[in-house]
């Protein structure tokens, strides 16, 4: 289990903010850094970007510093009675300074992560050993985006489109709306999404479709009309034929199967 110690987000220090431990800090040690600092490795001195990660293994020497201007930075002290190492877990590295792609998603989860840490419910151990799981597998996929980003071009802008299509699927109507908003053309946009999740973002779009249309049909009593209209088909015919086509049933009849 992963047992969280202490956390902090966003804090500021000086310009002549510096923490030395010679002989780590007794636990792992998670750094974010939101401005660019100075660390010192095996004794070598490493200029460490803004959106950076540092996570230090329990007994890893630690000095860092502000890099010229003020220090702002994210931090998790946390505890493990893993028998093999959290970098096995998580598969993030450990001892050495990571771009991420983006801090988003994990600034969210460090968010839930001090939330929950105030809870007193029984399930909050179990709770914030999870979230900890999480933040650490999120950090280490945006060190696998950031590798993508850097061969593929927009793939970063690829990725948030996508989640907006699975999250909000009626707003998009046309795969040429969706190249409009990463301002590419409609022909090289595909091509860039089918190389990036090997599926054609127009198969995409209609499978978000059909699966916001199962939830409405399976959680709502919306008419099959309103459900095509949140699913962005102003012709509730021309819906309930594509989901037949899709689910080998007519709306109706799925409904009424219970999915």
């Amino acid at each position: 289990m992963l047992t969280l110690t202490a956390i902090g987000m966003n804090y500021r220090h000086p310009e002549n903010f510096r923490i030395e431990r010679p002989n780590g800090s007794g636990n792992m040690l998670l750094l974010i850094f939101k401005t660019a600092a100075q660390v010192v490795l095996g004794g070598e001195k490493i200029t460490v970007r803004p959106d950076s990660a540092l996570l230090y293994n329990c007994d890893t020497p630690q000095l860092y510093m502000a890099s010229g201007g003020v220090y702002i930075d994210h931090w998790m002290h946390f505890e493990t009675d893993e028998k093999c190492p959290v970098t096995d877990i998580c598969g993030f590295p450990a001892d050495s300074p990571v771009k991420l792609s983006g801090t988003a998603e994990a600034e969210n989860i460090m968010q839930m992560i001090i939330r929950e840490q105030l809870s007193a419910l029984p399930s909050r151990d179990l709770n914030l050993d999870l979230m900890l799981r999480l933040l650490l597998s999120k950090l280490s996929e945006a060190t696998l985006t950031d590798t993508l980003a850097a061969s593929q071009p927009y793939s970063e802008t690829l990725s948030r489109l996508r989640a907006e299509i699975y999250s909000n699927a009626g707003r998009f109507s046309s795969v040429a709306q969706l190249a409009s908003r990463a301002n590419l053309s409609s022909s090289y946009f595909q091509r860039l999404y089918t190389k990036q999740f090997g599926v054609s973002c127009y198969e995409d779009l209609l499978t978000a479709k059909i699966r916001t249309a199962e939830y409405y049909l399976l959680s709502t009593d919306l008419t099959i009309r309103e459900i095509a209209e949140n699913c962005g088909y102003e012709n509730d015919v021309v819906f309930m034929r594509l989901f037949r086509k899709r689910t080998g049933m007519k709306p109706g009849e799925y409904r009424r199967s219970g999915g």
